[in-house]
This record gives C-alpha cells, sequence and structure tokens, in this order.
C-alpha cells in the first residue's frame, strides 16, 4: 500500500491536539507565559485597560493555547512591581469581574487560555508585596539569594547593608507557611475556574518557590517536604492532588517544570528533573507539561546567555547568547535525516519522550523557525510549541506567518530579538540585576502593547532603564501631588458631591 503524503511544515504545526481532560487546542503554538508587569496597587487586580488591547491581540492571533503572565498567590510577595495578584478577595467584587473579563477578552477568538498561578519564594526584592519592610521572603530552608561572585559584589555586600536586604536571607518556611501556599494556589485555580478560564498552570520553574521546593540547592529540609527526591516532589504532588480535587477536567491542569537548574553545586540534576517529569506524567491529573530550564540567580541558564559551563547533560553549543546575537536570516530545511533541532532543552524532551507517556509535552525557549517547530513535533522531541519573546516582538506570528499558507518556508521565522546595549548591563556589578536587565526590554515592549502601542524591537537597554526611572519619577510626583489636593479643603469639599 502506498504511504500518505508527508505532511508539510505548515500542516504539523497547525493540527489540533485533545488534551487528556478533553480541553481541544486548535494547534500547535501556545503564547508562553511572561510577566506583563502592568497591574497597580493596592490590590494588584488584572488591569483591564491595558489587557483590552495586550491580550486582544495575542486572543487575535490565532495561538492554540494562551497562557497567562504570572499570577502570583500572595500579594505580599510579587516577584516584580506590576504581577497580578489572586488575593483572598478575588472572588468577590468589584475584583471578580476584572478576573472574568480577563477571560473574556483572552478567550474571544476561541482560543482556550489558562492562568499561570505562582509565588516567588525567596526571589521577591523587597518592596514587591505589600508586607512590612522587616518582613524576609520565605524559601523552603533559609538560602540566601547569591548577588555575585566578583570583587566589586562582594564590597558592596558587605559596605551597603541595604544592598543585602534587595532580595537578603530568606525565612525557611514552617509548615503552616507550606499549608498557606497550598491554599494559595488552590483558592488561585477556584478563582481562574469560577472566571472562566480553561485551567491553569502551576508555575514550578526558574528559582521560584515551586521550583525551590523541587531543587536541592534551596530544600535543604529534612522533614516531609525535604531531604529525598520523592519528599522534594512532597508539596508538587499535594499541590496537583488538591487542585484536582476542586477543580476535575474538563478544567486543565499544566506544571511548568525545570529540565536542571544549572547551579554549580548542588542543584537539580537533569536525572531527578525527568525523575519529577515521570510523576507527573504518570499520575493521571495533569494534562501538559511544560519544559523550560535554569533560574535567575545563574546566569548559565537559558534565561540568560552562554556565560559558563552547561549543566550535566547538555553541550556548549546547546547555550546560545539568547539576547545578543542575531538568530537567523533564513529557515533550515527539514530534512528527514537531519534533525533541526532549534529549541534549547532539546536533550532533556528526548529523554522525556522515551517515558512514552500520552501526556503531551511543551517544549519553550529558542524556537525561530515554521520548519524547526515542525521538525520538533514530527520527530516526536514535543507535541507543542511554546513562544515567549516572539509573542511580545511579534504578537500576531502565528495568523500572520506561522500559520499562513502564503508565506513560504523559507520566510515563516520570527524576528531576532537582539537587546541593544547590552554593555549597559554588563557595568551592572551585581550579577541578578546586571542579568535581569536585558528582561527588562520585553517588559518594556509588553507596556507598550499594554498602551496601545507596537513594540519597539530597536530599544536599547539604556532608553529601557531612563524610561523607567522617568516613569518612577513622573508617578511619584503625580503621587505626591495628589497627597497635597487630598488635603486642601477645595479636595476634601468635592469628595461628597
Amino acid at each position: 500500500m502506498e504511504k500518505p503524503p508527508k505532511m508539510n511544515a505548515r500542516d504539523l504545526i497547525a493540527q489540533p491536539l485533545t488534551l487528556p481532560c478533553g480541553l481541544v487546542l486548535p494547534n500547535r503554538l501556545v503564547k508562553c507565559p511572561m510577566q506583563e508587569t502592568l497591574a497597580v496597587e493596592p490590590f494588584y487586580d488584572p488591569p483591564i485597560d491595558k489587557f483590552e488591547n495586550l491580550y486582544a491581540q495575542w486572543a487575535a492571533a490565532d495561538y492554540g493555547l494562551i497562557i497567562t503572565g504570572q499570577v502570583q498567590i500572595d500579594i505580599r510577595y510579587l516577584s516584580i512591581k506590576g504581577d497580578v495578584v489572586c488575593h483572598e478577595h478575588a472572588l468577590e467584587e468589584p475584583h471578580f469581574s476584572k478576573w472574568k473579563r480577563w477571560a473574556e477578552i483572552s478567550q474571544a477568538n476561541g482560543t482556550p487560555c489558562i492562568v499561570q498561578l505562582a509565588h516567588p519564594g525567596r526571589m521577591s526584592p523587597a518592596g514587591a508585596g505589600n508586607r512590612p519592610a522587616d518582613m524576609m521572603p520565605i524559601c523552603p530552608s533559609s538560602v540566601p539569594v547569591k548577588l555575585g561572585d566578583t570583587w566589586l559584589d562582594k564590597m558592596l555586600r558587605s559596605r551597603y547593608k541595604a544592598l543585602q536586604k534587595v532580595l537578603g536571607t530568606p525565612r525557611a518556611c514552617t509548615l503552616k507557611d507550606i499549608d498557606d501556599v497550598v491554599a494559595g494556589w488552590v483558592h488561585g485555580a477556584r478563582v481562574a475556574k469560577e472566571a472562566g478560564f480553561a485551567g491553569c498552570q502551576l508555575h514550578g520553574a526558574h528559582g521560584f518557590l515551586l521550583s525551590q521546593f523541587l531543587s536541592p540547592y534551596t530544600n535543604q529540609r529534612t522533614d516531609d517536604y525535604g531531604g529525598s527526591p520523592e519528599k522534594r516532589l512532597t508539596l508538587l504532588k499535594r499541590l496537583v492532588r488538591e487542585i484536582r480535587a476542586v477543580c476535575p477536567p474538563p478544567y486543565c491542569l499544566s506544571v511548568k517544570l525545570n529540565s536542571a537548574d544549572y547551579m554549580a553545586n548542588g542543584g537539580l540534576s537533569q536525572e531527578e528533573g525527568l525523575e519529577q517529569v515521570r510523576w507527573l506524567v504518570e499520575c493521571g491529573m495533569v494534562d501538559f507539561v511544560e519544559i523550560s530550564g535554569g533560574n535567575a540567580e545563574q546566569t548559565s541558564s537559558k534565561l540568560h546567555s552562554r556565560s559558563a559551563p552547561p549543566c550535566r547533560g547538555e553541550h556548549v553549543d546547546a547555550l546560545p547568547d539568547s539576547f545578543g546575537a542575531k538568530t537567523i536570516d533564513k529557515a533550515p530545511t527539514m530534512s528527514a535525516s537531519t534533525r533541526i533541532r532549534e529549541a534549547y532543552f532539546t536533550e532533556f524532551a528526548e529523554k522525556v519522550q522515551a517515558m512514552q507517556s500520552s501526556v503531551p509535552i511543551q517544549l519553550s525557549g529558542g524556537f525561530r523557525s515554521r520548519t524547526g517547530m515542525a521538525d520538533a513535533i514530527d520527530s516526536g522531541v514535543c507535541q507543542l510549541i511554546g513562544l515567549g519573546r516572539t509573542a511580545v516582538l511579534d504578537p500576531d506570528i502565528p495568523r500572520a506567518i506561522l500559520l499562513n499558507a502564503s508565506v513560504p518556508d523559507a520566510a515563516a521565522f520570527a524576528q531576532s530579538h537582539i537587546v541593544r546595549g547590552q554593555w549597559f548591563a554588563n557595568l551592572i556589578p551585581v550579577k541578578v540585576v546586571g542579568s535581569g536587565l536585558a528582561i527588562q526590554f520585553f517588559y518594556y515592549n509588553m507596556r507598550r502593547l499594554g498602551n496601545g502601542l507596537r513594540s519597539s524591537p530597536t530599544a536599547s537597554i539604556p532608553f529601557v532603564v531612563f524610561e523607567s526611572v522617568l516613569e518612577t519619577v513622573r508617578s511619584g510626583l503625580v503621587s505626591s501631588l495628589g497627597r497635597v489636593l487630598q488635603g486642601m479643603p477645595l479636595a476634601r469639599a468635592g469628595e461628597g458631591d
């Protein structure tokens, strides 16, 4: 019998996918979760005036699935000021109507949307969250964030105590703290369900609290939540089970995990990361797993660039300079004999697929071309393609390019996201701060999209920093002027009119 013709690249990524919960995704392209940094005090509710612009663009772009930016589950601990928060009053008015409207905007064109729920743990800096100045962030164990290793970092730490207080030494979680964060995640899942979202994703990567429990570097506990690979999984298992108890199918439950955390000593190995994925794909409660890697503290991760030796199981050439180098001018050609292997975590994903699970795997990071994405799906490396920074610079790339049959394969690729002015970041001695400046470029562009403007791919880091400082000054002046006016008799008289 003659074999059916092989699917072309566009048709491969355009295939629908039915998740174990029954949710049908119209294609294989997923808008990855990113922090929009658009929410405002005091409640950090979904900023609908901004999301009417930002999420409406993604909703109209023909993604197969949209995952929201991070939603923090505890208003005391934000990873950056501007995170949306699912606080204790989120199901009450006037807050809940904003959640429902967010779900409507995101799914207006038929693409399902799920909410990423997160807790930064020890990565919550001073001033990010509604907590007293002397309240330290939490972590499985009291492991401080290393701000840097150079002589200048050490000098600054010794001379300026305020610098240490930016992140400082976290407080080890008590059992009550753990119960509270579980309750927060379950509450977040329920809010997403009641608001009309298709599900939620638990953020267990990039050095946030859940990944802190999963890594031996930050989890040095000797109780039921640490001390062995199995016990380090306890919190994740508890979250999956308790969320499923209140949000059964067809509600979609996803987990985002690290392939490794790229810490030089004592971090999460790929072997332990694989066993964590194994539990998720075999437990029968998770609908897909997103694979990423690294954390903000370690700049050898894919969150930054090629600046240190790879972790175990990764080749040096798998560590691209993700901010400073042009990616491609022409899309590669698919070949049955040679795989394209665009994604950063392909080797780890191949090991996951050897488990022969029916649970789909989403691979995020490094995809640039239609053929590269199609090749990953055709080879069985993954079933879903995650697009993050690309979705900021080219919000409509699925509809306009990747799924557009009139665009030939050779021209179907994302623009390079070269971040200009990285010399400025290199001047910052504190590693966690300096390396994070390139990410600010994408925060800046999401704010532009939220304000109804186009992304600005040519913006440089110095310009973005200057704009941020200027906006902070403006906000401070407006706030101060408001307080002055509030104290004037005319302002008080007008309040009752």
